[in-house]
């Protein structure tokens, strides 16, 4: 399981979730771009995998929903609650 979970319907088409969540994945990188090592799409760019200094993550976009998993290594888990809520904010932003 994953130490943070967040899934949104998204309320539009597949390729518009997409778009919105390909620019989530370009955020996180830019905002966080000493961290970030990694990110790698999927053929049809429905899957995000980013691997960075003390996390793993996977946007993924389904027809109905967008989810993000986080997995945290141990020396980030005190950060948890400061990540999460920076998703959580960018989701709402995008698919409120």
């Amino acid at each position: 399981m994953a130490d943070i979970s967040v899934r949104r319907p998204h309320g539009m088409s597949q390729d518009e979730a997409k778009q919105k969540v390909e620019q989530v994945v370009s955020d996180v990188q830019e905002e966080f771009s000493s961290l970030v090592d990694d990110v790698k799409w999927n053929g049809d760019k429905t899957e995000a995998k980013v691997k960075g200094k003390g996390f793993k993550g996977q946007f993924q976009v389904t027809e109905s929903d967008v989810a993000i998993d986080i997995d945290l290594k141990f020396f980030a888990r005190p950060f948890k609650g400061k990540v999460e809520s920076k998703i959580t904010s960018r989701m709402d932003e995008y698919f409120g």
